[in-house]
């Protein structure tokens, strides 16, 4: 069996409930952070601030840009389903099939009408004042984005299975009609001051 292969909406379901906490394959286990991608990046975070401290009892080192799709982990599964089985994340996948490879990027751009849906963005520059991005469809009829996601090779797997370390949202903004609109502009791109 291949890695790039078609996902069923409950396979999706099950990879990533059996990656969240499980320690990353192929890193020592000292050094290895749990799979997060339900717990830091859907409505299941407890806090959109901050991150839990690591096992050793240090705080995390938090990323400079952080971001959460504000939905259920059903609403995550589905975009992840259509990211796993994209052009893209085939294209990927298939990279998985290579001995000497352990792990692959996806990303892929998910579309979708309704109005159950935000992301929330905290930035935290080195120096400078936090700010936070929150683009919303209250405004709109839908969104698109680009969902990030992190995918490892299971060692040892006769099954060819793997391990779902993170996903989130790197690159969105919301939809009116025909109309892609983003509320503000993101750090670091020109039209930000």
């Amino acid at each position: 069996m291949a890695y790039n292969r078609s996902y069923s909406l409950q396979d999706t379901a099950n990879i990533l409930n059996a990656s969240e906490g499980r320690p990353r394959p192929g890193v020592p286990l000292t050094k290895a952070e749990s799979g997060h991608a339900i717990s830091l990046h859907t409505r299941e975070r407890v806090d959109s601030f901050s991150r839990p401290k690591k096992k050793n009892g240090k705080d995390a080192k938090l990323p400079r840009e952080d971001s959460i799709f504000l939905v259920d982990r059903h609403s995550l599964v589905s975009m992840v389903h259509e990211a796993l089985n994209s052009r893209s994340g085939q294209s990927e996948l298939e990279r998985l099939n290579e001995p000497d490879v352990s792990s692959v990027e996806i990303q892929s751009v998910v579309l979708r009408q309704g109005k159950d849906f935000d992301i929330f963005t905290v930035y935290r520059p080195k120096k400078g004042q936090m700010s936070f991005d929150w683009a919303s469809v209250v405004k709109g009829d839908g969104y698109i984005v680009l969902i990030y996601i992190l995918v490892c090779k299971i060692p040892n797997s006769s099954s060819q299975e793997i391990h779902i370390q993170t996903a989130f949202p790197k690159d969105y903004a919301r939809t009116q009609g025909d109309e892609i609109f983003r509320d503000t502009p993101r750090p670091g791109s020109k039209h930000y001051k």
